[in-house]
């Protein structure tokens, strides 16, 4: 019955990682799932359970987690999706002015305005920032 006991610990830990999305739990929730396999092949052996639970909890957090930490996108270390926009050079598409005109970022298309004077079509742009779901823009100095 302690395989009951494992699988309630690990879907807790489970919940737990989707609400933090830290990589901690989900480390713990892969030892949980080991010793619940070994609580199947070994009933008896609260022990050796323990012992696997430790060992790998411990191998998947030296391990793992910085790993999985590297390849997520980690809005901690500063701007992330939109937001990340800023800096970013684009083509305008349209004539772009204070209130409307459109470039194209990276592959996508953006509503835009502009932060100082009117900016023709063809232009390159550089975006200064967002708001909403529209970019302000510049235009690129070319300092020759």
């Amino acid at each position: 019955m302690a395989w009951g006991i494992w699988a309630i610990i690990t879907v807790a830990l489970l919940i737990v990682e989707t609400i933090t999305v830290d990589f901690l739990f989900m480390m713990f929730s892969a030892g949980t799932l080991a010793a619940l396999f070994v609580s199947l092949a070994s009933p008896s052996a609260l022990a050796l359970q323990i012992v696997v639970f430790g060992i790998i909890s411990t191998l998947g957090i030296a391990f793992v987690r910085p790993w999985a930490r590297r390849h997520v996108n980690d809005s901690s270390r500063g701007e992330s999706n939109v937001y990340a926009l800023a800096g970013r050079t684009g083509q305008a598409l349209s004539d772009i002015t204070a209130n409307a005109g459109r470039v194209k970022i990276g592959g996508e298309v953006w509503s835009a305005k502009c932060a100082g004077e009117p900016i023709d079509e063809g232009s390159a742009v550089v975006i200064q920032s967002v708001e909403g779901a529209r970019v302000v823009v510049t235009p690129v100095r070319n300092e020759s």
